[in-house]
């Protein structure tokens, strides 16, 4: 039997369909991304920036929940390293030093 939050709601599911979604959106974007130079089509500026950032942001919230969800019950340090990691993420994809 799963463990739920307290209320009774197992977000399990939930966790499973954002991860999907954001699985999905970020594979469109970097076909997307990968494929416009081939076909010779060179974007640059404002457009690729917006594609390149939701494009890390849809896998910040698929690989997010699922390591929210892994750290659940785990000892503190696993938690304090997956802070860590999503701070450095996030800082990394805001400043584009990906």
């Amino acid at each position: 039997m799963r463990r739920t939050n307290g209320s009774g709601y197992d977000w399990y599911p939930v966790i499973r369909a954002c991860s999907y979604i954001a699985l999905i959106i970020a594979g469109i974007l970097i076909f997307i991304l990968n494929l416009l130079p081939i076909i010779g089509i060179e974007i640059h500026g404002k457009i690729l920036g917006a594609l390149e950032l939701a494009k890390n942001i849809t896998l910040l919230v698929g690989i997010g929940f699922g390591a929210y969800a892994f750290t659940r019950g785990k000892k503190i340090w696993v938690a304090v390293l997956f802070w860590i990691a999503l701070v450095l993420y996030i800082a990394s994809v805001i400043l584009g030093m990906f």
